[in-house]
């Protein structure tokens, strides 16, 4: 990817479970795929979205380090207990049902300053979930779940690239949570 400004890359800021989760997780979401006609989600992609940055220039790099740096908020325990699926974009997911007030705070605090950043942040309220599937036809899951649980130390900058077997997610960068 090749911006006006230099190289470019797809930012994201997320949480990024344990290998163990993400491979008990990636199960899951070969079940959930096989049921809602989609394909799953490698388990080494598995993470939960906090807030998109998008296409920017690497040279901003420093800028994204900053916010996340600013934003890392407290540490959490995320139980995810609900299996779900947006119908208009194909996504099946998992989330918790009643999400921890820290993961909350840290949606909030990250689009708040991404948006004084000059970044366009979704209009939706945050929602937030870890994708099992994608490209999914339905039936969606709409169902208890688990428990899956697992305690949040850091938040992470993740950069996707695309390649002949789809999207990868990179760590860029790491920020630990302060303990509650």
């Amino acid at each position: 990817m090749q911006a006006r400004d230099g190289p470019a890359a797809r930012l994201f800021f997320a949480l990024v479970p344990p290998a163990s989760l993400q491979r008990t997780l990636a199960l899951l979401g070969h079940d959930v795929a096989q049921r809602a006609h989609g394909r799953a989600v490698p388990a080494d992609n598995l993470h939960v979205t906090v807030a998109f940055v998008g296409a920017c220039p690497l040279a901003q790099l420093s800028q994204w380090i900053e916010v996340g740096e600013r934003c890392a908020g407290r540490a959490m325990r995320v139980t995810l207990d609900t299996l779900g699926g947006f119908r208009r974009t194909g996504v099946a997911w998992i989330c918790q049902r009643d999400p921890p007030v820290a993961l909350l705070e840290l949606g909030n605090a990250l689009g708040a300053a991404l948006s004084a950043a000059g970044v366009v942040m979704e209009t939706r309220p945050f929602h937030p979930h870890l994708t099992l599937a994608r490209n999914c036809r339905g039936p969606f899951p709409h169902e208890p779940v688990g428990p899956y649980e697992w305690d949040v130390g850091a938040l992470a900058l993740m950069q996707s690239r695309t390649d002949a077997d789809g999207a990868r997610y990179v760590e860029r960068y790491r920020w630990p949570l302060r303990p509650s």
